[in-house]
């Protein structure tokens, strides 16, 4: 007799075939004869039928799972066998525990406080003596880029183009790469906005680089989400040597030492600079008390008459020039001098009011006075009078100390030293020198 899957085998033995988990229970077998009463509760044989069965999963979570940094996610499984299956989670091939990140119960683990480090493959298994059974989901974190692989400092020669590459990666993946030079979006950079490109992957390419393009670039990846992380890295402009803003006139002090500059500009930095002098070449060494300066410019001892003249200067480094400056002629000046000097020394009382002159002139423009406190700066109040004083309104300890008037003209500055003794200031009597406290 068969029955689906159940069927008689040979004179009383039952055959299932094939045994499925739901067939585990208690079966009665029973001998009826015919014709005869039988006793319901003693004719019959009783056997339990165990199922051993592999696990099986009855529920997994998702293969993707999303959550969001600072929050928490639960994933949970069930599994089914014979005997019953035990679960666990692993990440990476390690178990996990109950812990402060996370809280396993009843076959579910839950990742508490999440952050980017938490993204990636976690594992339920289901095990038993009979085997195993494996569900890897992966959790997205959602958050801000992260900055993986960082602009790196570049140096280019002039004319040359200069790449910076960003790689950020991120949850979700819609990324967008703003770059900066200084404080500026590189697009609103006048100068700049026309020779520059972002590639999708985040790269910045800058065209025909100029001198003026050299400094700091900064990259931020965005994706809509938090704070937006950045990196930044130098960009330096190798050229070759050139003159920037060479005056027209070059003044120096009559029977003064004076300097006669070429103003250069270079990287790398200038090794050589050649001048010209009235459309010839001027050998320094000629001229008593003349010498080239480390920035090749001219000292002059003594500017007199035979100093007259026009000048122009070639500056140059390892990778050349820019060629000639502008012709500058040289005029010789009176330096200002002084009508009115300061003391030698003032003594006031602190609170009081003081005022020191100082008065200067010069041909033809009136110079022009600043003061200045030797030494550290003094942060009280003072004013500069249209004639030049010095004017305290209330002297304070701060103003204790040496004091220079100075007188400029284009030619050049000169100076005149007073000093200033606060009265009512505490004095240290264990310093071998006087000090102001």
């Amino acid at each position: 007799m068969t029955t689906g899957r159940a069927s008689l085998h040979g004179k009383a033995s039952l055959q299932i075939d094939p045994v499925r988990s739901d067939d585990q229970g208690w079966y009665e077998c029973r001998v009826l004869m015919l014709e005869q009463q039988y006793d319901t509760f003693h004719n019959g044989s009783w056997v339990h039928l165990t199922v051993n069965a592999p696990p099986s999963f009855t529920a997994t979570p998702p293969q993707y799972v999303e959550a969001k940094e600072g929050g928490s996610t639960q994933l949970s499984c069930s599994a089914q066998g014979n005997p019953k299956p035990i679960i666990s989670w692993l990440r990476e091939g390690e178990e996990l525990a109950t812990n402060a990140k996370y809280s396993i119960h009843d076959g579910s683990v839950t990742i508490l406080g999440i952050t980017r480090d938490d993204r990636g493959a976690y594992t339920c298994r289901a095990y038993s003596d009979q085997g195993e059974v494996l569900h890897t989901t992966r959790l997205l974190v959602q958050g801000p880029p992260y900055i993986v692989s960082p602009p790196e400092n570049v140096t280019v020669n002039i004319s040359q183009n200069a790449l910076f590459t960003c790689q950020a990666e991120a949850y979700p993946g819609n990324l967008t790469y703003t770059w900066f030079w200084e404080e500026d979006n590189v697009y609103f950079k006048n100068d700049l906005k026309l020779r520059v490109r972002i590639l999708i992957d985040g790269t910045l390419i800058i065209f025909r680089v100029k001198p003026e393009d050299a400094g700091k670039y900064t990259c931020s990846p965005s994706n809509s989400l938090g704070i937006s992380p950045s990196a930044s890295a130098y960009l330096t402009v190798q050229y070759p040597a050139r003159v920037i803003n060479m005056p027209p006139v070059i003044y120096v002090p009559r029977k003064l030492p004076g300097v006669i500059r070429c103003p250069v500009d270079a990287n790398p930095p200038v090794t050589s600079v050649k001048w010209e002098k009235d459309g010839y070449p001027l050998r320094v060494e000629k001229y008593p008390g003349w010498s080239l300066m480390q920035d090749g410019s001219i000292r002059v001892a003594e500017a007199t008459e035979d100093s007259l003249g026009t000048y122009t200067c070639v500056p140059y480094n390892a990778l050349g020039t820019m060629g000639m400056s502008p012709p500058a002629t040289l005029v010789l000046k009176d330096p200002p001098y002084f009508n009115v000097r300061p003391g030698g020394e003032y003594r006031q009382e602190a609170g009081r009011e003081l005022t020191i002159p100082c008065a200067a002139s010069g041909d033809p423009d009136i110079p022009s006075i600043t003061w200045r406190k030797v030494g550290k700066p003094s942060k009280s109040k003072h004013n500069i009078l249209p004639s030049g004083s010095l004017q305290f309104l209330s002297l304070s300890k701060e103003d204790h100390g040496e004091w220079e008037c100075v007188a400029t003209n284009v030619v050049t500055s000169i100076t005149a030293s007073t000093r200033i003794l606060v009265i009512g200031m505490k004095i240290c009597t264990w310093l071998s020198t006087s000090s102001n406290i």
